[in-house]
């Protein structure tokens, strides 16, 4: 499997050329896309999509050209894509067409938002070019996604793109609907700048990539009134300052959550501030963040050999994927490229390399946190790479949602896996979890939906019960050198078995048994050591009765590593109330295990253990769980 530097030219050659590099590495991205779409649905790529194969081709055809307008309204040049997206795009679109896609309900609701936008910002390319026939199917099917119903979360943007097209060529739509989509929109502000993606939605990358994205579009282009305009921006103005500490120092951002196969998308934010003008932080920093973001990603395996971008998060993988994602999916990533509609005399363009050192990501050995209320998470930076402990749960109806979703803590080095069944543990692959079973280990479960969450100071508390009569309650909180505390107040009527996850580590070796790795064999203690980071497990309490036991999840659980190892530690529990103190360490280095840092470690947790009814103190304004 290739990267994208291996196809398409080194890195120095794509993407240090500034603007020129971006425009180069777009149309590297999306000519395999729009070429194949342009033979039809039937030469689409087979995918496991849950979506029609009307739907998942309209995807390959519509989707790049979130990154093609963006580039066209730069003054780019983009012939023979630009020629192949208008055939294939007015024959999905046109329902006398044997190509014909279906009308703009459910999934392909999704497409005509592009659809709209692209032909907002670049007509030159998808409206005067265009017969009086073919720009009445355009106008026909995007007036009926206008009129359509769609899910209540972000999706409600969705219309009102599709108008945006329409209104920049003076047909009319209903201002009342769209209205109505924007207002419901911001019932779902949270503090902070954050959203909730619906009722009792998640706090993810639908964030960066939907919420503020497609607000900062339609604020760059004049089309929101200057109220909400005004409400929007400055919630991407704060917004940014939290969401900055989600990127590590290589331009990494933390897997977590739905939809990461759209992949370099997570970086679209950072793009889309410099559209609307809006300097949330100094423009050298916004820069620096999505240049070393794109950079990360095309050193990553992520395209097949003929270039089209595969299905998968750090390498192609289906299975670590929502059953909504088909072979067209990836391609909501060129998201990323908006920048280029702007002149290269902005001043996201105009910083020099010395200018884009970014705060607390220079490879020291120091801890930066940051609190976030609304996302349910605490956040530290270790040497330049992240780690976020969450206090969110599961999002039942996606594939894998208690994975991405409900974990202790998710790593930009170490990902995080997603399981393949509950009946071993290396099937079940739980790192930064607590698994239980009440069967003597024939069937896991660990943390899914959290009953309550809050955040207190560093502390990250959440209270879950995988049966009606055993209830947890977990702390976790940040403590320095890449290590973090875990405190669960384990309450059960039944006899239980247990095994808490570290991090899992990349395992490449050839022919290495994964005892092999394992790093120390003191009680209570599990380590390894592979490709250079190191991933270890304490129990802290002063008896230490738990066992380590290094597992070998099944290939392809973790999002960004194919194999793995995981140190865990193993007890069995009878009925009654149980306290598990937990140190785990991610980094590059051994972690120093002398007496002074295990003096130190159980001092913390002991701190931290001390308000153990820290659920039934006052709310502070702002703490309790907004998904609540």
């Amino acid at each position: 499997m290739s990267t994208l530097a291996q196809l398409h030219g080194t890195l120095s050659t794509d993407l240090t050329d500034g603007r020129g590099g971006w425009a180069q590495a777009l149309l590297a991205v999306t000519a395999p896309a729009t070429r194949l779409a342009a033979l039809g649905p039937a030469r689409q790529p087979v995918s496991a999509s849950s979506n029609d194969p009307g739907a998942t081709w309209l995807e390959l055809v519509a989707r790049p050209l979130w990154g093609l307008a963006a580039h066209a309204a730069g003054g780019g040049r983009a012939d023979e894509q630009w020629h192949d997206v208008r055939r294939s795009l007015i024959a999905a679109l046109n329902p006398r067409h044997e190509w014909y896609a279906g009308p703009p309900s459910g999934q392909r609701l999704v497409e005509s938002a592009a659809i709209g936008y692209a032909l907002a910002i670049a007509p030159h390319e998808l409206w005067d070019p265009l017969t009086g026939r073919d720009r009445d199917v355009l106008v026909r099917w995007l007036t009926a996604a206008t009129q359509a119903t769609p899910h209540d979360n972000n999706w409600h943007f969705f219309p009102v793109l599709a108008g945006l097209g329409l209104h920049r060529h003076d047909i009319a739509t209903d201002r009342t609907r769209r209205q109505a989509h924007l207002d419901r929109v911001e019932q779902f502000v949270l503090p902070d700048g954050w959203y909730r993606d619906g009722d009792g939605g998640g706090r993810d990358y639908y964030n960066p990539f939907a919420f503020h994205w497609y607000s900062l579009v339609m604020a760059g282009l004049g089309a929101l009134e200057p109220d909400r305009a005004a409400r929007m921006n400055e919630r991407s103005r704060r917004f940014a300052e939290q969401f900055q500490h989600w990127f590590a120092a290589d331009g990494s951002s933390v897997p977590f959550g739905r939809s990461l196969g759209y992949r370099f998308a997570q970086g679209a934010f950072w793009g889309a501030l410099a559209f609307a003008d809006l300097p949330a932080l100094p423009w050298h920093r916004i820069h620096a963040l999505a240049d070393r973001h794109l950079a990360w990603w095309w050193q990553r395996p992520i395209v097949s050999e003929d270039g089209l971008l595969t299905v998968g998060y750090g390498y192609p993988n289906g299975a670590v994927v929502e059953q909504y994602l088909g072979a067209g999916s990836p391609y909501w990533s060129t998201k990323f490229f908006l920048p280029l509609a702007l002149p290269a005399d902005h001043p996201f363009w105009n910083t020099t390399t010395a200018e884009q050192t970014l705060p607390a990501t220079t490879g020291a050995d120091t801890d930066v946190i940051s609190t976030q209320i609304a996302a349910q998470a605490v956040i530290s930076r270790h040497r330049g790479d992240v780690v976020l402990l969450n206090g969110q749960g599961w999002r039942d109806w996606a594939r894998g949602g208690a994975a991405k979703y409900a974990k202790f803590a998710y790593s930009t080095r170490a990902g995080f896996s997603v399981p393949a069944g509950d009946r071993s543990l290396a099937a079940g692959a739980f790192d930064s979890m607590l698994a239980l079973s009440d069967d003597a280990g024939r069937r896991w479960r660990a943390r899914e939906e959290v009953e309550e969450s809050r955040i207190d100071g560093h502390v990250v508390w959440a209270r879950w019960a995988p049966w009606a009569d055993v209830t947890v309650r977990t702390y976790l909180s940040p403590f320095r050198d890449g290590w973090h505390l875990r405190l669960h107040q384990l309450t059960t009527g039944r006899s239980l078995s247990a095994a808490e996850g570290a991090f899992s580590l990349p395992w490449t070796a050839l022919g290495q048994d994964p005892a092999a790795l394992r790093s120390t064999d003191a009680a209570g203690t599990c380590g390894a050591a592979a490709d250079g980071l190191h991933s270890v497990i304490i129990d802290l309490d002063p008896d230490r009765h738990r066992t380590g036991e290094l597992v070998a999840p099944l290939a392809g659980t973790n999002v960004l590593h194919p194999r793995t190892v995981l140190p865990m530690l193993r007890a069995d529990y009878p009925p009654g109330e149980h306290r598990l103190r937990t140190a785990v360490y991610l980094g590059d280095g051994p972690p120093r295990l002398d007496d002074e840092t295990m003096t130190a470690l159980r001092d913390a947790a002991a701190a931290l253990e001390a308000p153990m009814e820290f659920e039934h103190l006052p709310a502070r304004p702002g703490l309790a769980n907004p998904a609540v």
